[in-house]
């Protein structure tokens, strides 16, 4: 009997564990991610800095990013603002996205398998960090 629950209890574990890590990877080889805006912060040129919503900043609240396309759409409200980024490099377990959006410069970083984003976004007057969270879109 103990034996049994031991082979029981190691095969449960497995399959965790197994389910885990295919996730894990089709989130980080998945070329298009859903991201979710969950925090923005604007500072501007005297360096006073304020936490605003996705909307106070003029930013969707929601994002898909195609990686192999080079674009990110926003993925809500009626309007299809879209943005192209020339650069997308992987490493250490990163991608770092950069590209220009009409008189701004901006960069982002997915990290933990593309499930977190942290971005930044510049012009002559103003920053914003803009911090999210990401899932594979299938």
């Amino acid at each position: 009997m103990k034996k049994q629950f031991k082979y029981l209890l190691l095969s449960t574990t497995l399959l965790v564990l197994s389910a885990s890590l295919c996730q894990a990877d089709d989130a980080e080889n998945n070329s298009q991610l859903l991201c979710a805006v969950t925090e923005v912060i604007e500072c501007d040129v005297l360096g006073e800095c304020v936490e605003r919503t996705a909307a106070a900043a003029a930013l969707p609240d929601f994002l898909l990013i195609d990686i192999e396309a080079k674009k990110i759409v926003e993925a809500t409200g009626d309007g299809v603002r879209e943005t192209r980024f020339s650069t997308s490099t992987t490493t250490g377990g990163m991608t770092i996205l950069t590209g220009i959006d009409g008189l701004r410069g901006w960069s982002a970083v997915l990290s933990d398998n593309n499930r977190r984003l942290t971005a930044s976004i510049s012009d002559e007057l103003a920053g914003f960090v803009v911090f999210g969270a990401c899932r594979a879109e299938r």
